[in-house]
């Protein structure tokens, strides 16, 4: 559920996308929303472009961009400054006037606390001294999501997510079933398993320039990308474990290689 292709093409299907958007954000009493799966943001040709996970509108005319990360980034900070500023750059170019911006919303679902207050959720809007909330109404709105929390209220839905994203089904929801459904009619569709073979030849392609670099940090970020896509193709710990001790038994000992396995 986790790799990019798999919760890209999952996201297109039914009403998963608004459902999802709903489990996050209550409070926003989100009815219907429009959305694009790996959209590239249209700004002017000479600037790199960025490809979000899911970009969606919904009946109010508020902007989401949802982005799912396997591992926590660096430099977090400055990659969430960034992806508002190219939403922002994508809708001047689509013809927007500055004035009639819409409010946009980046949800960041990360596996890990960014904070490390194990909080499910962190909310973060520009704000004044003084004041609650956002007396200049500038509109960017941004909601990190731990999906290893345990302190602070979420949706039973949203944690079932969570949950899903860890591997475990526990719940009755009916969206959760259809997530997971269509999990497996993705890994069972001979096309759309090709994507995820190519997917993973990229990130093996990446663990290979952490290899030939010789970092270690390089080596534990390609370790825990190997271990998450070994367990979407429902990889046992056995085989996981003899995979990562005939690549990097060299530079961990077995207790680290298992307890990297546990933790991921």
């Amino acid at each position: 559920m986790t790799a990019d292709p798999i919760f890209s093409w999952v996201m297109e299907q039914g009403t998963n996308c608004r459902d999802l958007l709903q489990a996050i954000a209550p409070e926003l009493h989100i009815q219907t929303a429009s959305f694009e799966t790996q959209k590239r943001l249209k700004f002017h040709p000479a600037m790199h472009s960025i490809i979000p996970d899911i970009y969606a509108t919904d009946d109010k005319g508020r902007v989401f961009d949802i982005e799912l990360q396997m591992t926590l980034p660096d430099f977090l900070g400055k990659r969430m400054r960034y992806y508002f500023s190219m939403m922002d750059q994508s809708l001047f170019m689509q013809g927007e006037n500055y004035r009639n911006l819409p409010t946009t919303y980046l949800i960041l679902i990360l596996p890990t606390d960014p904070l490390g207050l194990d909080q499910y959720r962190y909310d973060t809007t520009w704000n004044t001294k003084g004041f609650k909330h956002d007396p200049l109404n500038i509109g960017q709105k941004l909601i990190l999501l731990n999906a290893s929390g345990t302190k602070g209220k979420i949706t039973p839905r949203l944690q079932g997510f969570f949950d899903l994203m860890r591997g475990k089904i526990n719940t009755n929801d009916s969206f959760i079933q259809k997530l997971q459904s269509d999990v497996e009619k993705y890994k069972t569709n001979p096309e759309r398993r090709k994507e995820l073979m190519d997917y993973q030849m990229k990130l093996d392609d990446m663990r290979y320039v952490g290899e030939k670099n010789g970092k270690e940090e390089e080596r534990i970020d390609a370790i825990k990308k190997m271990i998450n896509l070994s367990r979407k193709l429902n990889a046992s710990n056995d085989f996981i474990l003899k995979q990562l001790t005939d690549d990097y038994g060299a530079y961990f000992s077995q207790e680290e290689l298992k307890q990297f396995i546990k933790n991921n």
